[in-house]
């Protein structure tokens, strides 16, 4: 399983940039999508990025913790997920709201999604940084780093 996180400003070079500003790249319209068995699947698209992904991360967190199921709203569409632990995996339900419809349900191994979204954030933040150091100093790039080192640890207490 692999998670790539496809960013609409996917040209991390408007970091360097000094009249953007990091906070467009940072809130800049994301789809998460997960490849399996040759199969890509939109998890999530959202815009004002990094605020959801900083709250993915603590769902998932959260989710491990208390097993109890848990919702991720995002911005930018009509969509709301659904997480939720059953034994060993993880659930994921896409609810839209506005045709008030299931969109689909997907099941995976909750170990090996969420290592899978490590890897996928890590490389996120490290593209960050290496082309704009100061970056870290952010307050949303210490919130997701923070999100990834909790996740991180999650995983190989596991």
């Amino acid at each position: 399983m692999k998670i790539r996180f496809d960013l609409e400003e996917d040209d991390v070079s408007v970091l360097q940039n000094k009249t953007v500003h990091a906070d467009y790249y940072l809130d800049s319209y994301l789809e998460v999508f997960v490849l399996e068995n040759n199969k890509e699947i939109l998890l999530f698209s959202t815009t004002l990025h990094s605020t959801i992904v900083i709250e993915f991360n603590h769902l998932l967190f959260d989710l491990y913790q208390t097993g109890e199921e848990r919702v991720l709203d995002t911005f930018g569409n009509a969509n709301v997920y659904t997480y939720k632990k059953e034994g060993k995996n993880i659930v994921i339900t896409n609810f839209d709201a506005f045709s008030d419809s299931q969109e689909w349900q997907y099941t995976f191994d909750f170990m090996e999604f969420t290592k899978a979204y490590t890897k996928a954030l890590k490389r996120y933040l490290q593209a960050m940084v290496a082309k704009e150091p100061n970056n870290m100093k952010r307050p949303n790039f210490k919130l997701l780093s923070q999100g990834l080192a909790a996740l991180e640890a999650m995983v190989r207490a596991k």
